[in-house]
């Protein structure tokens, strides 16, 4: 590395291992370009030059505005700590059964991605949609409804949008952007330094997330199913089975010799989101679980009211004004179906999340603390519930498994060996479950 380089946050976010691979500060230096490391991750690449402006950009930067700064244009609106700002809370979705069925929950982000498009609020949207090549998943443009519907359901993998935001730099338009929560806050921070985008860009739809995976995620359930990474053609990580609840969705690989191969989730090894298989540090030192800087939210319906229901139902978050009233008129019209849901089972559907990136987040923000090691500032809640011994020894494995599942699977493509992998998740999982019958047990008679 050069010595005219300039020392930044972001050179601290990377070193440090918080890099979420968003390609944010290569949208707007044109000295840095994103590239895909052999874990499956997006990683900054830093030349000599590099504008200090990339510090305001980076979501895990100290030196940009955080979530509740980011989050001024919803003043006055009703708020909750762990939802953000709000006009609307929903639950509901598409009435076109084949629509509903094409997406990962109840469709509720395509619709109004239609919608927006259709009164002409909107006429391009930056989302997440298959490739034809090796990447599998990358940010793209779409300009037209058709394009829109391509892009339905959640892609647990590796993405980036330094490409996508020259393509808005350089063509004028009314953009609607997709993404998770960390990803949203890019967009915000890049809006606060940059004209044009904040010109173009109209409207933002957020994702729940739990945390990102690296690329890696999918090739072991694939492997497991047959499929070997190099010879994956298509991946669907929400494929609906009728027979099963909502939350017990199927997995999907296509291959080279365009076989399918099919399987619940369930039986799939490091499938459980709680473990955090492939999990990046990043997702361990963010608090932001519904994208409280989005106009709209959408998550999984996954309270028990609903998840009986194999077609999938959303959650709704509603902060802009617009897209409230597209979502009651296409109520009325029978649309889309849309009831109201409380704060309570919002975060009731996402607790195991808040309960890692909140106190979990503030945990491990002491533990940098206290060894005075550079890390990400984070926001203070205050409430939160004490956490004990059980508690920390807990979120310490995960992150030490989330950490090894990244090493172990790279071995295990290096010895062409499956099993390197697998019998390490059980490994791991047995020990993850001993941990938590004695946190049971202490949580019953402390």
């Amino acid at each position: 590395m050069s010595d005219s380089y300039i020392q930044t946050d972001v050179e601290k976010v990377v070193s440090g291992g918080f890099c979420v691979g968003c390609g944010g500060c290569a949208s707007v230096d044109s000295g840095i370009s994103m590239q895909f490391e052999e874990t499956g991750v997006y990683r900054p690449i830093f030349s000599a030059i590099t504008d200090a402006v990339v510090d305001h950009v980076c979501p895990f930067s100290n030196k940009g505005p955080h979530e509740n700064e980011l989050s001024h244009r919803h003043a006055g609106l009703p708020y909750e700590a762990e939802l953000g700002p709000y006009i609307s809370l929903k639950a509901g979705y598409q009435k076109d059964v084949s629509a509903r069925m094409a997406s990962s929950s109840g469709g509720g982000a395509t619709w109004i991605l239609k919608k927006l498009f259709e009164r002409g609020y909107i006429d391009r949207v930056i989302h997440v949609k298959e490739t034809n090549d090796s990447a599998q998943f990358k940010y793209s443009v779409s300009e037209s409804i058709s394009e829109v519907e391509k892009g339905a359901k959640t892609r647990y993998y590796p993405i980036e949008i330094s490409e996508v935001i020259n393509f808005v730099l350089n063509n004028d338009g009314k953009y609607a952007f997709v993404g998770v929560p960390c990803f949203v806050k890019t967009i915000k921070r890049l809006c606060n330094v940059n004209e044009v985008i904040n010109a173009r860009i109209k409207f933002t739809a957020a994702i729940f997330c739990g945390h990102l995976k690296s690329a890696a995620f999918g090739e072991s359930l694939a492997w497991q199913l047959g499929v070997k990474p190099d010879q994956i053609k298509k991946l669907d990580f929400r494929y609906k089975i009728s027979t099963l609840p909502a939350n017990d969705y199927g997995f999907e690989v296509v291959d080279q010799d365009n076989q399918t191969h099919i399987s619940p989730m369930y039986k799939l090894l490091g499938k459980d989101w709680g473990m955090g298989a492939f999990r990046l540090k990043s997702c361990d030192f963010c608090d932001d679980i519904v994208g409280e800087l989005a106009d709209v939210s959408f998550g999984d319906g996954w309270l028990d009211k609903y998840k009986k229901d194999s077609k999938g139902t959303n959650l709704i978050i509603i902060r802009n004004e617009i897209i409230k009233e597209l979502f009651e008129e296409g109520a009325v019209a029978n649309e889309f179906h849309l009831e109201d849901v409380s704060a309570a089972e919002i975060v009731q559907s996402q607790n195991a999340s808040y309960r890692h990136r909140r106190n979990g987040v503030e945990y491990r923000v002491q533990t940098y603390e206290k060894s005075e090691k550079w890390y990400p500032k984070k926001r203070k809640f205050y409430g939160l519930s004490n956490s004990s011994f059980l508690d920390k020894l807990n979120w310490n494995y995960r992150s030490w498994y989330s950490k090894k599942t990244h090493e172990v699977f790279l071995k295990a493509k290096e010895k062409n060996d499956i099993t390197v992998y697998t019998d390490f998740v059980k490994r791991g999982s047995f020990g993850a479950k001993i941990l938590r019958k004695f946190i049971g047990l202490y949580n019953r008679f402390k």
